[in-house]
């Protein structure tokens, strides 16, 4: 398994971000607030087909409280379609039933760095008489100030994926792997499924000295084919230069084999130059090993395999 994509999907207010001041983000819907004389002001969050409000002004309807989860909200097309400049006018009508007793809703748009939209902040029954054009450049700089906390977010979320993702072939480092794997391998023993480790080395054939790829090639080849052929469920990492580890869960050890030999395949297939040594160690949800043992039985069957792979080249 690859280590993910950034989350958009994860609700804000869930998340420890410390690049994310709520409180901060709460004084510029008052200030918005205060500017239009609302009713309310909320900053909300798209996540799926839902909405969650991020934060409000105090209003008596508790339906727009702060953390408040609007599912299969209809105000999610109603802002995608609009414009992603300037405030957009909304009817109050078709944004769901919790914005019916409204007159009027101005919404701005929300976007992450990539251009996905976050959300949007929603003025609701403003007094337009008191809206001038400096309350225009008020809202673009409360927009610019939250999609700048955005912006962080995001930097620091490619930065903690990075931290535990192999460069060259985009898979988990032995840090991500040691970080995901245990828990995924508990997790798994509580469902009673069986486990197993592959390691894969790939080896300087003496009987195939001309392959022309570098080391960085064969590894992102090599990296491409093991998430091809890994279920969902399973993981994988580049643990060392030349050096690839699965762990995969599966009904029985001859399904382990049945996976290194569809391995074996494709490699023979897209990469018939590459030349591996395997590895493998299986167990039983109820051996309760733990992942370094696992780990050491494979790099034990794996050696076996080098030896004799050795002695069948001299």
């Amino acid at each position: 398994m690859l280590a993910q994509n950034i989350d958009h999907n994860v609700w804000l207010r869930d998340q420890e971000q410390s690049a994310v001041s709520l409180p901060r983000w709460q004084q510029q819907v008052d200030l918005l607030n205060d500017l239009y004389r609302a009713k309310t002001c909320l900053v909300m969050q798209f996540s799926a087909q839902d909405a969650q409000i991020v934060c409000s002004k105090k209003y008596h309807d508790t339906a727009l409280k702060a953390g408040t989860v609007l599912s299969n909200s209809p105000l999610l097309n109603a802002v995608n379609s609009s414009s992603s400049f300037g405030s957009s006018e909304l009817n109050p009508n078709e944004l769901g039933e919790v914005f019916a007793s409204f007159e009027q809703v101005l919404s701005i748009q929300l976007t992450w760095p990539d251009g996905r939209v976050f959300g949007c902040i929603l003025i609701c029954d403003p007094n337009t008489t008191q809206a001038t054009s400096a309350s225009l450049t008020v809202i673009e700089s409360v927009r610019s100030l939250l999609q700048g906390e955005l912006k962080q977010v995001y930097l620091m979320q490619q930065v903690q994926r990075l931290s535990f993702q192999d460069e060259t072939t985009q898979m988990l480092n032995p840090y991500g792997f040691g970080l995901m794997a245990p828990r995924q391998l508990s997790l798994s023993r509580r469902f009673g499924s069986h486990a197993g480790i592959v390691l894969i080395e790939m080896v300087d054939n003496p009987l195939m000295r001309t392959v022309p790829l570098s080391t960085s090639q064969k590894a992102r080849l090599l990296a491409r084919i093991i998430a091809e052929s890994l279920r969902e469920a399973d993981m994988s990492a580049r643990v060392d230069e030349n050096r690839f580890m699965i762990l995969a869960f599966v009904d029985s050890e001859s399904n382990l084999e049945t996976l290194v030999t569809r391995l074996r395949k494709q490699i023979a297939k897209e990469a018939g130059k590459l030349s591996i040594v395997v590895g493998m160690s299986f167990f039983t949800p109820d051996a309760q090993q733990s992942l370094i043992p696992m780990q050491q039985a494979a790099e034990d069957d794996l050696e076996r395999c080098r030896q004799s792979l050795m002695a069948k080249a001299y």
